[in-house]
């Protein structure tokens, strides 16, 4: 997606670049998304923002039977003043991915859940906003509809657990990382066997 940011006006940087993933491509031709038959595993997933850049960026993903279904990375549209905002308006996006997929879900397989969903997050602050309107001093200035997540566990759409940082695989989405930390989150979200 950074690439595709500045196809208007590649640079001889920006071409290597492009090399280097059509490269990657073409030696990873047989990775793809691998679903687990059998047993049912929950719609589950994880947000996370990177609050490194003027506009932070949001990335998550829904997973359902041990592989991703869904996943997004955008640009934020309004600038975080923390992290805990960053982080919320991410958990807010990916609650409208996760409450769109246990509709889709529950229509394929009505057993397929009994209660709410997971959306973890590696922010403690972004995990009690969640649940609680604390901090509302410090958090006013934030926008109403950043807060949809919360409204989701209102009603019981979703819980919030916290999830640790290094175990947070929607950072896959957020930041450029070390190749052995990329293959690893690869190979959670494609649910790939060694």
């Amino acid at each position: 997606h950074q690439l595709c940011r500045a196809m208007a006006r590649p640079t001889p940087e920006l071409m290597r670049e492009v090399d280097y993933l059509l490269v990657y491509l073409n030696r990873n031709t047989d990775v793809g998304l691998t679903f687990e038959a059998g047993d049912c595993y929950p719609l589950e997933g994880n947000a996370d923002a990177s609050w490194e850049s003027y506009r932070s960026t949001s990335g998550w993903y829904v997973r359902w039977q041990k592989a991703v279904i869904s996943w997004g990375s955008s640009g934020q549209a309004s600038t975080a003043l923390s992290t805990t905002e960053a982080e919320i308006i991410a958990l807010s996006e990916a609650a409208k991915d996760m409450v769109y997929h246990r509709k889709l879900v529950g229509r394929l397989d009505p057993s397929a859940f009994s209660g709410p969903s997971s959306l973890g997050t590696d922010n403690k602050g972004a995990r009690d906003l969640s649940y609680n309107p604390e901090f509302h001093n410090r958090t006013k200035h934030v926008l109403r509809r950043h807060f949809f997540v919360r409204d989701m566990v209102e009603d019981f759409e979703l819980v919030v657990p916290y999830v640790n940082t290094s175990d947070n695989d929607a950072d896959f989405f957020t930041k450029p990382m070390k190749p052995v930390d990329f293959y690893r989150h690869r190979a959670i979200l494609m649910n790939i066997k060694d």
